[in-house]
């Protein structure tokens, strides 16, 4: 067969048919409940293999084509089948600066394996676990660099996942970068805003070792103004969105024991014995789920504004008449385990919270609410009244996402800012000379994987100003 681009298409020998997915292993749940160690493990070299056979090399490629990064991903894993890893590697960094990451965090099953052709009747091929195996095959013969780039110099402004990825490529370019954190530690919400089960704070320390090494340099517990930084020959804010979104609460004012979901991940305040209620439902909140039954909660709420999702599209019906059976989170399964129950209340919120005598909170009021359209055909949610009632509560989390950069942000740097207040840009490019931006700071709260993308980008840019 002869595709568009005059290549020939050559079918898989020997493909493994079989339905299921290669399953890899994972920490045991008695485990999990009571560890910080990550839940899901590498595959190893035969599951590896036996997997990669299941990839058909379709010509279709909707896998890449719906990979934010583009990722050549029927072409990695015939490397693997052929036992190259190395060239694996190759052709995963060749789109992905930060597979170390996007391997463990990415939404998959959202993304690239949702649209596997192998996914229509069966299950799809396990794309993420096949290059988490590939990064680790690397990592494992890995020879650390001792580059000492000697290109123009760049200062990128925080050391999150779009942060990282801008330093990355740049460094890959041969320019001289110096990766500035406020923290004390680099990562960012890498480090600070996602538990360890989901990922090791090795795997980043380790990637940070293998940047410095390349001779990326790292400055942290710096705040970064224009000022100082004047001396880059360019700029790139990656600063993330620092603006928690809160939700109105009468009685919230003062009370302790409200935590912000970033917060509450990096201090991990102690919830043992509590009764703690989590508004929000999407990964941060089910991160906090996870943080909490570590903890020892006595109890764990997981309050969602949205309805809940239940019904599954299927392009083919590979069972019909069978109902489609929900997916659990890895942090609801195991409250599912300890709790014997969903911890979700779906179409409700927290409109009003209770104190005790000493001023921390010991009760939330939770409402009801009611799905409609505005005129516009936008998602609106009204309360239902008299649906209130009452939980126990002594911690409380609010995962709501967030708005945008702190504002002292783009007045220490002197850039102009959009309606929703992230940082405004054209190609990249601020309002204000040499200073670029990407990741949140300029898009809005996303995906691990698109701010590696838009820090992949953003570097591009930057070496097209700097090369005129």
């Amino acid at each position: 067969m002869i595709m568009p681009d005059n290549t020939v298409f050559v079918k898989v020998e020997n493909p493994n048919m079989a339905p299921d997915r290669t399953k890899n292993q994972r920490l045991p749940m008695a485990q999990r409940l009571t560890t910080y160690e990550e839940v899901e493990k590498t595959y190893t070299e035969e599951e590896a293999l036996r997997e990669a056979s299941r990839c058909m090399g379709c010509p279709s490629r909707w896998c890449s084509k719906e990979c934010p990064a583009g990722m050549p991903v029927p072409e990695f894993i015939k490397a693997v089948r052929a036992g190259d890893y190395e060239a694996a590697y190759a052709l995963i960094s060749s789109a992905s600066t930060l597979p170390e990451f996007c391997s463990r965090l990415c939404p998959q099953e959202k993304q690239c394996q949702s649209n596997c052709t192998r996914s229509i009747r069966t299950e799809a091929v396990g794309i993420g676990r096949l290059e988490r195996f590939v990064v680790e095959k690397h990592y494992e013969n890995a020879k650390p660099e001792t580059a000492k780039p000697d290109g123009k110099r760049v200062a990128v402004v925080g050391s999150g996942p779009s942060g990282l990825s801008a330093a990355q490529r740049l460094a890959d370019k041969g320019y001289a970068v110096t990766v500035i954190e406020a923290e004390e530690k680099p990562g960012g919400l890498l480090r600070y805003g996602i538990p360890n089960m989901k990922l090791e704070k090795g795997i980043l320390d380790r990637k940070i070792d293998a940047m410095k090494s390349q001779g990326v340099a790292f400055q942290t517990g710096v705040t970064a103004t224009a000022e100082t930084v004047k001396d880059y020959d360019a700029v790139v804010l990656a600063v993330g969105t620092g603006n928690a979104r809160s939700i109105p609460m009468a009685g919230a004012e003062g009370a302790r024991g409200i935590y912000k979901a970033v917060d509450f991940l990096a201090a991990r305040p102690d919830a043992a014995g509590k009764d703690v209620v989590i508004v929000g439902g999407g990964d941060t909140g089910n991160d906090c789920v996870g943080t909490a039954i570590r903890q020892g909660a006595a109890s764990i709420t997981q309050i969602e504004m949205l309805p809940e999702v239940t019904k599954v599209s299927f392009i083919v019906d590979p069972i019909p008449g069978k109902p489609a059976e929900k997916k659990f989170d890895s942090s609801q399964e195991e409250h599912l385990n300890k709790f014997l129950r969903d911890p979700h209340i779906y179409q409700a919120t927290v409109k009003a919270v209770k104190t005790d005598e000493t001023g921390n909170i010991c009760a939330v009021t939770v409402v009801r609410l009611q799905a409609g359209y505005d005129d516009s055909r936008r998602l609106v949610m009204t309360e239902i009244p008299g649906s209130e009632r009452t939980l126990p509560c002594g911690i409380l989390v609010i995962a709501a996402g967030f708005l945008g950069p702190k504002a002292e942000t783009a007045a220490a740097f002197g850039v102009d800012t959009t309606a929703r207040s992230n940082i405004a840009d054209t190609g990249y490019q601020t309002s204000a000379e040499k200073i670029f931006a990407c990741g949140d700071c300029r898009t809005g709260q996303s995906l691990v994987v698109k701010a590696m993308v838009d820090g992949r980008d953003c570097a591009d840019a930057v070496d097209a100003y700097l090369s005129k």
